[in-house]
């Protein structure tokens, strides 16, 4: 039983928001902000899951090297 490539992006796109909001929260609770780096991080994958980027850069790049 295989699962699609749609199946894992959903679920890892879903872990991501699960981390993020728990580094956010961390981010509000603690003063000194340790956690800037990694929330941003997280942020930056999760945008590049939503919209698709890296199909999109892999299709810009075959089509380039033509």
């Amino acid at each position: 039983m295989s699962l699609g490539f749609d199946v894992y992006k959903d679920r890892i796109e879903l872990s991501l928001k699960v981390v993020v909001s728990v580094l956010i929260g961390l981010e509000v609770s603690i003063p000194p902000n340790p956690y800037k780096q990694h929330l941003i991080l997280g942020l930056v994958l999760l945008i590049c899951l939503k919209h698709d980027i890296p199909n999109k850069i892999i299709k810009w790049l075959k089509k380039w090297n033509r």
